[in-house]
């Protein structure tokens, strides 16, 4: 029997169209990746940042956010003063004293804040600007020629003070918690002694009777 040379015997035939489908799967694997490669990766559902809730401000951070009204307020004293001095007016005004306790009290009633602590602290904030305009007032007795000349308008000023004091009724309810706790004075100490560096001696010992009526314990 003669085999006819231009026909591959069955098992050769085999192997050849067994080799050509594992070339063609390898070069179908490749395209794939290939172009997975060029589209880039699928992004996850789960690699999408979801922003938290904001961790609730700390007691320290609250009575600083106090502390500095309160610092802000204090230095409007000078200023203050430098309009009664010009103007020859009274450094007590009840009066006045009481319309801004009136306001103040108000406000805290209407946000549910404890208009007795909200008081304490607002006349306490008020005693201490008057110690400071009473000490403007005795250095510029004893020195005419360090004395103001010029002074700014009262009605800014009230302006000024009436916005510090509606900003410290919100603060002063945020800290409601601190007043009361046992370790009240020692946390406004701190608070002070990070203040009082922006201040001069005069503001410093305001700046101790402005904080006088915080601590409840």
């Amino acid at each position: 029997m003669h085999l006819d040379r231009r026909t591959p015997p069955p098992a050769s035939a085999a192997r050849h169209t067994t080799l050509a489908a594992t070339a063609l799967a390898a070069l179908t694997v490749a395209a794939i990746a290939a172009g997975a490669l060029v589209a880039g990766p699928v992004p996850a559902a789960a690699a999408v940042a979801t922003p938290g809730p904001r961790p609730a401000a700390t007691a320290a951070q609250r009575l600083s956010a106090l502390g500095d009204l309160i610092t802000e307020r204090l230095r409007l004293a000078g200023p203050v003063a430098e309009y009664k001095w010009l103007h020859g007016s009274p450094i007590a005004d009840p009066a006045r004293e009481q319309a801004v306790i009136d306001e103040v009290t108000a406000a805290a009633q209407r946000k549910g804040i404890d208009p007795t602590q909200v008081a304490a602290v607002i006349r306490s904030q008020i005693a201490a600007s008057k110690l400071v305009q009473r000490g403007l007032f005795t250095r510029w007795t004893h020195d005419p020629w360090d004395a103001p000349t010029t002074a700014p308008d009262i009605a800014t000023l009230r302006q000024q003070i009436t916005d510090i004091d509606d900003a410290m009724v919100d603060a002063i309810g945020t800290t409601v918690d601190v007043s009361v706790d046992p370790g009240c004075a020692h946390d406004v100490v701190s608070e002070r002694q990070r203040s009082e560096r922006r201040l001069d001696a005069l503001s410093r010992k305001g700046l101790h009777l402005a904080w006088s009526g915080f601590c409840r314990t």
